[in-house]
């Protein structure tokens, strides 16, 4: 390879590098306002008090007979999956990662 090769191919990765950190940090802005959960919490907050009065109107009078009853059932099927489950990893809940 030749010096002028060498010079030619540095000059590249420079024009590559040129910039680069700008352009992460205004994506980096931009993730940070578009993902922020005190802002998005404030953008909804008339859906979010409207699920919570759903919750408590439920809460409140009584369970539909088929939400009480779906609960009724899944709740300890789900239960006993996860001690199965548990039991066939051996009890401690983490995977055995012995080789």
């Amino acid at each position: 390879m030749t010096n002028s090769e060498k010079q030619e191919i540095e000059r590249e990765i420079d024009r590559a590098r040129n910039g680069v950190g700008d352009r992460i940090d205004e994506l980096d802005k931009r993730l940070r306002t578009t993902l922020d959960v005190k802002t998005a919490a404030a953008n909804h907050a008339p859906q979010i008090i409207a699920g919570g009065a759903v919750v408590g109107f439920l809460v409140g009078f009584g369970f539909p007979k088929a939400l009480r009853r779906a609960i009724s059932i899944s709740v300890p099927l789900a239960l006993i999956a996860m001690k199965i489950k548990k039991g066939r990893i051996g009890g401690d809940g983490i995977g055995d990662d012995d080789f």
